[in-house]
């Protein structure tokens, strides 16, 4: 903001003839001058009084003075700051930050890329490893997470529904206590199914033979559990009907006596569609991540690192581009900022003037109080003595300073900074234009698309170069420890 004058702020009052007379007590001081005649006819000297007064205004008029002089003078250090700042230099810098920026951006996003290739390229090499070490010989099939919860979805529902019409004949509450008996029954076998083949059935085929050991007794146990459960299930339904009071805990007895006395047809079927229901979410469960353990998950973590690297290459693609376009915009404007900084100056031209001004009503104000005060001390005089005024009464009292003021010395500081100030930014941009010739041409030149391809290009080389010294490094420590004497 330019610094505005503070003369009007009520730093010093305005002058007055009335405050400056008051100040020497110019009439009284005339007529008492007066009783004795003072000053004499043939004085040439001013009196005590009159020299009173111009002690007063010179004093004044130095207030008025430096009043003027601080607010010129902290304008002037305001706009050379300014000056200081707006230079060559700086537009240099701000080029050179420009395209230590872009480097900056290229270079963050190429190791970001080749970070991305490196965790890929390790992530197949654990894959691949995983492959020898468990004897695989294709890729596994990894369901998503949504086709799993619909093929265990429809099931619960169709179970359910066949379940809630033959619980409907044996509960009290009709159709909606069967559904609602049916629903958890479908649950628990669904549950069930896919935890069997999720879990134990795949570690019976592990390449390591000591998983059969709790593999096989858990897969043979919880096969019986599913069968056993929905046997149960079966009683459940005939005790019901031959007595709604039945409960669920009287059913453990009677299947331990007699699992398979199940009499009725529905009830049979009942146990059929669990078991069915069953060893379709088994089916299911063994299929869903991987027939084999911990292969679906190294296969899906090396996809999900390669599709990374394509994700970043897309990305680079969509966002990188435009990034370094904006980041290049910002090195033209060496006109719109010297336009700027003129409107600048004029504003700062104002406060100069506005000032100057000041100052002058100021000496004016000051002038005429001087020359009313001055009139009404010899008025005062004239009026009371008896013998002839001094000759010098006919003259004014004539200050150079006041009366035939020069321009300030600071005003003209200002106004020559402001000149050649001006002159300068007109000047600017053809100067910053000739010395950073060179550099505005090499980024203004540069081929954006281009160093993003070479970026891609040169960010996979050294996430590959990186992988394969890792690799080189762990294969020699490994052979070095075959080699130690043990």
């Amino acid at each position: 903001m330019t610094s505005e004058p503070r003369h009007g702020s009520g730093a010093l009052p305005p002058i007055t003839a009335h405050h400056l007379a008051e100040l020497v007590q110019a009439g009284d001081r005339g007529a008492s001058d007066a009783l004795e005649n003072n000053p004499p006819p043939h004085s040439a000297l001013l009196s005590q009084t009159e020299l009173t007064l111009l002690a007063r205004v010179i004093e004044i008029f130095g207030a008025i003075r430096q009043e003027a002089a601080v607010a010129l003078n902290a304008l002037h250090a305001e706009i050379a700051g300014r000056r200081e700042l707006f230079t060559q230099e700086r537009y240099e810098g701000r080029v050179r930050s420009i395209e230590a920026s872009m480097r900056a951006l290229l270079n963050r996003h190429g190791g970001e890329l080749e970070q991305r290739v490196y965790d890929a390229l390790k992530a197949k090499r654990e894959y691949e490893y995983f492959n020898y070490a468990h004897r695989r010989t294709a890729d596994p099939k990894v369901d998503k997470w949504q086709f799993i919860m619909l093929f265990l979805v429809v099931p619960l529902a169709l179970e359910s529904l066949l379940n809630g019409n033959f619980f409907a004949e044996a509960s009290e509450f009709g159709l909606v206590g069967g559904a609602a008996t049916a629903v958890i029954i479908s649950a628990l076998n669904i549950s069930l199914g896919f935890l069997v083949g999720m879990w134990p059935a795949r570690y019976c085929q592990h390449v390591r033979a000591s998983h059969l050991f709790w593999a096989l007794p858990i897969y043979a146990g919880m096969i019986a559990l599913i069968i056993w459960f929905n046997l149960a299930v079966g009683h459940y339904r005939e005790m019901l009907i031959a007595s709604p009071d039945s409960r669920s805990l009287q059913v453990l007895p009677r299947v331990l006596e007699s699992p398979f006395a199940i009499t009725e047809l529905k009830s049979a079927a009942l146990v059929l569609i669990g078991c069915i229901v069953a060893f379709a979410a088994a089916v299911k469960g063994y299929s869903a991540f991987g027939s084999y353990p911990g292969h679906g998950a190294a296969y899906k973590r090396w996809r999900q690192r390669w599709s990374a690297v394509e994700e970043e290459r897309r990305r680079l693609d969509v966002t990188l581009l435009p990034e370094l376009e904006a980041i290049r915009s910002g090195i033209g404007g060496f006109t719109e900022d010297c336009a700027r900084e003129l409107a600048r100056l004029q504003s700062s031209k104002a406060a100069a003037e506005q000032a100057r001004a000041l100052y002058a009503a100021r000496l004016a104000q000051l002038r005429s109080a001087k020359d009313a005060a001055l009139m009404q001390y010899r008025e005062a005089n004239l009026r009371v003595r008896t013998d002839m005024p001094p000759a010098y009464f006919s003259q004014s009292l004539n200050v150079a300073e006041i009366d035939q003021p020069t321009e300030l010395p600071e005003y003209g500081a200002v106004r020559a900074l402001i000149d050649d100030y001006e002159r300068q930014l007109a000047n600017m941009p053809p100067l910053v234009e000739m010395k950073l010739r060179e550099r505005l041409a090499l980024v203004r030149g540069l081929d954006l698309a281009g160093e993003v391809e070479r970026l891609k290009t040169r960010a996979a080389e050294a996430g590959r170069d990186a992988f394969e010294q890792d690799e080189a490094a762990r294969k020699q420590a490994n052979a070095e420890f075959a080699a130690m004497q043990r």
